[in-house]
């Protein structure tokens, strides 16, 4: 198997105590060693590098070194709730020092007392302002706000959409999913959230759309998804999970992402990234992911799907683009 992507958890551990993940109430589990990440697979193109919280991890530079020494041109996207501005400036300012392509995501699910309701933390929503503010004066330009969709929050995401404007920022956002394997619950998704984001969501759609961004263009194609579950469907038939991009666990089990709980093999006792596939394992992965029923859209499993695509992806941003500079803001919602 040769990935371009993976979702790579360095660690557990974390200082949020957020209502739709439970990582935080669960033992930390061992860790690879930084050195064992140099058996990654070379044709990585983007890494996302998430927790618990990344950064309190305390070899991260290392780990990250390691990954360059092997992929010095991969895109290393860090997914932070930004709660340590000057330890995670300090430790990114080290890194941008030997790895040029470094991107930042703090996550934001709400204005204010909203956000630190969600992630269980008492002005945790002015630390993660104060980070990205630290990280635009520290030169970083590859950033952006993360919004994690759920009941308590969905009404604010217009809020939250203005506020990436405001900081001169990116804005991405997801559902909130299930996963046992990763985020410990089953219980983040309702017939309410969806209902909800299909309230909410088309006036974002509409401005992705009349965007003079491509970036924007193509996140709309991300929103269609999350608003409309037949055109989830359509695309999740052909998910890229296990074969285009996979998920690491911080001690290195491998998995075709994460919410699958399919274990393909552990990094750490494997001499390297091939040995993984042995014997007919990668037959067995796609064989899994064509059964799966989940009901997923996350960024990671969307963006391969997009690119995978291109010509699809392209000729629906073609469509819905024209219509939306026509398309009254009365009904953002129509095609």
């Amino acid at each position: 198997m040769r990935p371009k992507e993976a979702f790579i958890a360095v660690t557990y551990s974390c200082n949020a105590r957020c209502q739709m993940c439970n990582i935080w109430k669960n033992p930390q589990t061992a860790i690879l060693q930084a050195k064992e990440y140099a058996k990654l697979p070379t044709s990585l193109t983007t890494i996302n590098i998430t927790g618990g919280e990344p950064f309190l991890r305390a070899d991260l530079v290392e780990v990250v070194r390691t990954i360059d020494s092997i992929l010095p041109r991969c895109r290393i996207v860090f997914s932070t709730n930004g709660m340590m501005t000057e330890v995670i400036v300090k430790k990114l300012e080290q890194i941008r020092a030997f790895h040029s392509r470094v991107g930042v995501g703090v996550s934001i699910d709400g204005v204010a007392s909203t956000h630190d309701t969600i992630r269980g933390v008492p002005d945790i929503f002015n630390h993660a302002i104060a980070t990205v503010q630290k990280l635009k004066e520290a030169g970083f330009d590859d950033l952006r706000i993360a919004m994690t969709l759920q009941e308590s929050n969905v009404h604010e995401v217009g809020q939250v959409f203005e506020l990436s404007c405001d900081l001169g920022v990116e804005f991405t956002m997801t559902l909130a999913h299930d996963s046992d394997l990763y985020f410990k619950k089953s219980d983040n998704v309702s017939s309410e959230l969806l209902e909800a984001v299909a309230k909410e969501l088309p006036s974002i759609l509409l401005r992705q759309l009349r965007s003079r961004s491509a970036k924007d263009w193509v996140r709309a194609y991300h929103t269609k998804g999350i608003m409309d579950p037949e055109h989830r469907r359509q695309l999740t038939s052909n998910c890229e999970a296990g074969r285009r991009y996979f998920f690491m666990s911080p001690d290195g089990d491998v998995y075709p992402c994460n919410v699958l709980s399919h274990k393909i093999g552990n990094l750490s006792s494997a001499a390297t990234w091939d040995d993984l596939f042995t014997d007919g394992a990668e037959e067995r992965v796609r064989d899994v992911v064509r059964s799966c029923k989940k009901d997923c859209w996350m960024i990671c499993n969307a963006r391969s799907l997009i690119i995978a695509h291109p010509m699809r992806t392209a000729a629906w941003v073609a469509k819905n683009k024209i219509a939306a500079h026509v398309r009254t803001k009365t009904s953002p919602n129509r095609g």
